[in-house]
């Protein structure tokens, strides 16, 4: 993916296939993260929900300009809820808020988009 826009902005997209998301939840995510990804039965479902949560990271921390060398169960991305989140992070010792949301992809992908959040919630995803 490539992201374009005049502040900020951080993408990430994963393939969605089959992971141990029962063995990774434990260092990528936080508390109640991991509560509503392990609620969801083992399967795709349970997959997606992590997914969701992993490029919302991923997007918000290559926004804020330092990709995952920060502490990824501080970050809290509320995804059990699809849709836009607000999410704030001290990963630069300064708190920013950035605007989160998965982005269209086709299907066998999961991605999300980081914006400022006082930038405005227009995102355009175009396939080239």
């Amino acid at each position: 993916m490539l992201a374009v826009a005049p502040f900020p902005v951080g993408v990430d997209t994963e393939a969605v296939r089959n992971m141990p998301v029962e063995n990774i939840t434990g260092k990528a995510l936080t508390p109640r993260e991991r509560r509503a990804v392990l609620a969801e039965p083992e399967g795709p479902a349970r997959t997606r929900l992590f997914l969701r949560c992993w490029t919302r990271k991923e997007a918000v921390l290559k926004a804020v300009g330092i990709g995952i060398v920060a502490d990824l169960t501080a970050l809290e991305t509320r995804a059990w809820a699809p849709g836009p989140a607000h999410v704030t992070t001290d990963a630069l010792s300064t708190p920013t808020s950035w605007w989160v949301t998965e982005a269209a992809v086709p299907d066998g992908w999961a991605a999300a988009v980081a914006l400022p959040a006082d930038a405005g919630r227009n995102v355009t995803v175009q396939q080239l």
